[in-house]
Formats: C-alpha cells, sequence, structure tokens
C-alpha cells in the first residue's frame, strides 16, 4: 500500500474523503490490505456511506454477513473457489432469495457480498485469481476467483 492508512489519518479525514476510502476498499479485494482499511473505517463509528449506498451497519449488510459465514455455506464456497470459479456464485441465489429487490447493483450490495467472501477466503489462506463472468441468472455480472496460497494445503 503506498500510503499507511492509521486510525488517526481516518479520524482526521473529511466524510467525503472517508466515503470515497470505503467505496474504493469495498470495490478491491485485491488484497487483505483493503479489508483491513475498511474495518477500521466501520470501527471509527463515523460517517462513511453515501445514502444510496450500503454501509456495514446497514440490516442487508448484516443478512449478507450471515449467509457468507453461516457454516453451511462453507462447503460452497470452499469448491467454488478449488474449481477455479467465482464463489460468490455459488451463494448468490441465497442471497437475493432473503434481500429480494434490495441485493441489486446500484447500492453496493453486490459489491459487499463480493468483499465478505474475500474476507473469509482470505482468512483461509485463498489470494485473489482473476475475474470471471458470473453465470447467467445471477444479479452480479463477474465475479472474483481464488486459489489457494502456493505451500498452503
Amino acid at each position: 500500500m503506498a500510503t499507511l492508512v492509521t486510525p488517526e489519518k481516518i479520524e482526521a479525514m473529511s466524510t467525503e474523503d472517508r466515503t470515497t476510502l470505503y467505496a474504493n476498499c469495498m470495490r478491491t479485494v485485491n488484497n487483505e490490505d483493503a479489508i483491513s482499511i475498511v474495518e477500521m473505517i466501520v470501527a471509527s463509528d463515523l460517517p462513511y456511506a453515501r445514502k444510496k449506498e450500503i454501509s456495514h451497519a446497514d440490516p442487508e449488510m448484516r443478512m449478507i454477513e450471515l449467509i457468507v459465514n453461516a457454516p453451511a455455506n462453507d462447503a460452497a464456497i470452499v469448491e467454488a473457489a478449488l474449481a477455479g470459479k467465482p464463489p460468490l456464485a455459488a451463494i448468490e441465489h441465497l442471497i437475493a432469495k432473503k434481500l429480494k429487490t434490495q441485493y441489486n447493483n446500484q447500492n453496493g450490495t453486490v459489491t459487499a457480498a463480493g468483499f465478505l467472501i474475500a474476507k473469509k477466503l482470505y482468512a483461509l489462506d485463498f489470494e485473489k485469481g482473476p475475474m470471471q463472468p458470473m453465470p447467467e441468472g445471477t444479479i452480479a455480472r463477474s465475479g472474483a476467483t481464488f486459489r489457494k496460497k502456493p505451500g498452503y494445503a
């Protein structure tokens, strides 16, 4: 990361700057630094999301977290990752069923789902692979793939 982001720097930022940083990090599942920054922003309890975009405080985000982190969905997420498929494709139907029209490409819920899956897989020693188109019938247009880090079984 080019600049070190600290809780003090987040606190000193304007709301607009925090909003931009949060949105950029939510779209960047390329590395664990983005996840760490999002967690710092959320922990700051300062405003950071535009009105129309989902934030970590929203009930929709909590529902996505519950689905992504449900032990019953672990195998599907990991199997998709190991098969070189976007793990989001394995569980998106569950998120869409629960959130209905609130799960869409305009309010950040699709991005949030991908972000939370990336966070989960990074903790399981995966790294991001290339983006792939999502299967027909899904709401997300593309999804990140993941692979085990070299040297990890």
